[in-house]
């Protein structure tokens, strides 16, 4: 099924585990020079886009779900290089599995950017 043939290709950032200055535990995430790797054949899914309108500032906030192969190494912490930008992990990776005949569909995770 994955990839799919008409899906799109997608670059998964990690930031960097890197000591913090006071534990001296690799607890902070540097983004500087994050591991980065393609995820080819994703379906891509626009779900939702929120605008707020305040005195001093106008936010739009966006989401979409990606639709990927199964075992695609995404975590909650991760940043997403999609269509119009760089987007946020939101929540937890679903990895969808048939728990009668052990077939896996794939993983489905959200992903969120906020511009203003």
């Amino acid at each position: 099924m994955f990839p799919l043939a008409n899906g799109e290709t997608v670059v998964r950032e990690r930031a960097q585990l890197v000591n913090d200055t006071y534990s001296g535990e690799a607890t902070k995430r540097d983004w500087t020079a994050p591991d980065k790797i393609d995820i080819e054949g994703c379906a891509i899914a626009p779900s939702s886009s929120v605008e707020t309108q305040t005195e001093n500032r106008n936010t739009v906030s966006t989401a979409m779900s990606l639709y990927c192969a199964p075992g695609t190494d995404v975590l909650p912490q991760d940043r997403i290089r999609a269509r119009s930008g760089l987007w946020q992990v939101e929540g937890e990776v679903a990895d969808w599995r048939n728990a009668l005949t052990g077939w896996n569909p794939g993983v489905e995770f959200r992903v969120t950017k906020v511009v203003g």
